[in-house]
């Protein structure tokens, strides 16, 4: 089957050069619709054949339509050859008179392929220079990212530049000065002050332009923000914002942020290492320190977590775990127990004995704490079993909840021994999810058929 084509009396020996003639002939069209599909019909023949064209993308940047413009520079800064530099390279002056034109779509374009062309538009550094003024954030942004494709020597002056716009009444500008200055490297760190301003900024997205930069810059920079920051991860209001605070966070090297004076930094360092499971035991020392000693309850709780996932390394700290047992936050409990059982099983009959009284607390969330603490013991606290039967008809159905679920861990003879109850619990219980946990767990271990629940 031939590929040849017939077109304006000329026949040619592939399709594709006869598209690339059509659309060549399409760009001297009077419609200037018909000339921008004239462009980026020349753009989509392959990349290698619309390298050929480059001086017809080229002269598209004087045509007075702005559609005709702006889809030859999203070409232009597209190119890329695959034997050698781009021709675009040759022409990087042509792309100049773009930088002024009152379409910031087009100055944007125009700055994106400058910069593609790397050192070959140092001689525009001027003009790109004073694109970092540009009425435009989104103009700005790219003016900063050229000069650093450009001529990275410059970073500090456009840093510089850069800054003088943070304080501008109109958010859009703060952000991209601000996202710019993210892009400039070393060279912005003096200007972290600035942007831990603006970490306070009443608009959301400035401030995790802020935060976004703040982690572009580097340990350093997250280093002097980190209180701030930290601030940000547990109570901004945007959800973005604070994902970017923990993403900037995790910057941070973990043993000092352990050690850092401010609470919430050491709060997030804790939450983070609490989730490490054996490769927490690094930081086994510290956590010892922080579990014993540390004013923050939540902060206590996460190193009782990272103690009941670090494995056998947690055996030597046998004593600050049994000690964790008495903790005032009743949350600590139940890590702490874990982490006893399971590396320091000669503990476990002790620490059942311990949290015996505690099930008769004034305090609910302590009674629901302490018998969950107990159902850790899984096997061991069969014994036990008795005064946790027994919270299945506590008056607060959170300790229900938990008396349901120590049973659970502690096996199906556990769960048999609460079983009428737990059945009594399914048809009447007050609270739905207890009804529906209790009906659960009889069906689960087969216990339903015995209570005439098979239907319910």
């Amino acid at each position: 089957m031939s590929n040849k084509v017939k077109y304006n009396g000329k026949v040619f020996e592939r399709r594709v050069l006869a598209a690339q003639q059509m659309a060549k002939d399409m760009l001297g069209a009077k419609d200037p619709l018909v000339r921008r599909f004239a462009v980026t019909a020349l753009s989509d023949v392959g990349r290698a054949e619309a390298l050929k064209h480059v001086e017809d993308f080229l002269a598209a940047l004087h045509d007075e339509d702005r559609g005709v413009r702006y889809w030859a520079l999203i070409y232009l800064a597209g190119a890329r050859s695959f034997s050698g530099p781009s021709p675009v390279a040759e022409h990087t002056a042509d792309l100049v008179p773009p930088l002024s034109d009152e379409d910031p779509g087009i100055r944007y374009w125009a700055l994106e392929a400058l910069g593609a062309q790397g050192f070959a538009s140092q001689p525009q550094v001027e003009d790109i220079m004073k694109c970092l003024n540009d009425t435009d954030p989104h103009c700005r942004v790219a003016a900063a990212k050229a000069l650093l494709k450009v001529d990275p020597e410059l970073e500090e002056q456009a840093a510089s530049v850069l800054v003088t716009s943070l304080d501008a009444d109109e958010p859009f500008f703060r952000m991209s000065s601000i996202e710019g200055l993210g892009l400039m490297g070393p060279s912005a760190l003096p200007y972290v002050p600035k942007l831990r301003e603006a970490l306070g900024d009443d608009h959301g997205p400035v401030r995790l332009a802020a935060t976004n930069s703040l982690r572009g810059l580097g340990r350093e920079a997250v280093e002097q923000a980190a209180e701030q920051l930290a601030q940000l991860e547990t109570s901004d209001p945007e959800k973005d914002v604070r994902l970017a605070a923990s993403a900037a966070l995790s910057k941070l090297d973990t043993a000092s942020a352990l050690c850092h004076l401010d609470v919430v930094v050491r709060r997030f360092a804790a939450l983070c290492v609490s989730k490490l499971g054996e490769k927490a035991a690094e930081h086994r020392e510290r956590l010892a320190v922080m579990l014993r000693e540390d004013e923050d309850e939540v902060i206590r709780y996460y190193a009782a977590v990272a103690f009941s996932a670090m494995g056998p390394p947690a055996a030597e700290f046998a004593e600050g775990l049994r000690a964790a047992l008495g903790d005032k936050n009743p949350d600590v409990w139940p890590p702490a127990m874990q982490a006893l059982v399971r590396n320091v099983p000669k503990a476990t009959e002790e620490a059942l004995v311990f949290f015996g009284p505690i099930l008769r607390d004034e305090e609910p969330h302590r009674r629901a704490q302490a018998v969950t603490a107990m159902g850790a013991a899984r096997d061991d606290a069969l014994p036990h079993c008795p005064p946790i039967v027994e919270l299945l008809e506590d008056e607060e159905a959170e300790v229900r909840k938990a008396a349901m679920e120590a049973l659970v861990n502690i096996g199906q003879r556990g769960v048999r021994k609460g079983d009428k109850i737990m059945a009594k619990m399914a048809q009447t219980d007050p609270d739905n999810d207890v009804r529906r946990r209790a009906l659960h767990l009889l069906r689960h271990y087969f216990l339903a058929g015995k209570f005439g629940l098979d239907g319910l």
